[in-house]
């Protein structure tokens, strides 16, 4: 028999902050149908949005592959694959740019707006409830997290499962 001393419990519970992560993966997919990768492709595309925005409410803006790629830190190939699940979902439209016709830009759709509206509000209270805030944390030896609400947005209807999660 081996004993296990102190230490050797805090393995048996994943971090505070992994553990929040894995419940908003699971609250995405409940949700709104989207993995946490679908609900940062849509986050990074409604941020370029945002930026665009001149008052009169949002601004589609293709962004090309490869800077979403760049953004997101994902592969090419993975991309793709996430680019063809959220394309078929009706949430982006992905085509080729009239003035050179190898870059291929993406666009949020009115649907994806929509479903990211969704997320993001999700998404939010989720964060705020489970992670501990800064000052909450301080001195205590709990890590210390920016709230939710000081962070602005990542690029800012519940129903059943679409298919754009594929994940199991």
């Amino acid at each position: 028999m081996i004993d296990r001393g102190p230490s050797d419990t805090t393995r048996q519970q994943p971090p505070p902050v992994l553990r929040t992560l894995g419940l908003l993966h699971g609250e995405l997919r409940a949700q709104h149908g989207l993995s946490l990768h679908d609900y940062l492709v849509l986050g990074a595309l409604a941020e370029a949005e945002a930026e665009a925005e001149t008052g009169g409410g949002p601004v589609p803006a293709p962004m090309p592959v490869a800077r979403l790629t760049a953004i997101l830190r994902e592969p090419g190939n993975r991309m793709s694959f996430l680019l063809k699940g959220l394309q078929a979902a009706g949430l982006v439209e992905r085509d080729r740019r009239a003035a050179d016709r190898r870059t291929v830009e993406v666009t949020l759709t009115d649907a994806g707006r929509a479903r990211f509206t969704g997320a993001e509000s999700t998404a939010r209270a989720l964060l705020r409830r489970h992670l501990v805030t800064s000052e909450r944390g301080a001195g205590t030896g709990a890590p210390s997290v920016t709230p939710p609400s000081a962070v602005p947005a990542a690029t800012a209807s519940p129903g059943s499962p679409s298919p754009v999660c594929r994940c199991g």
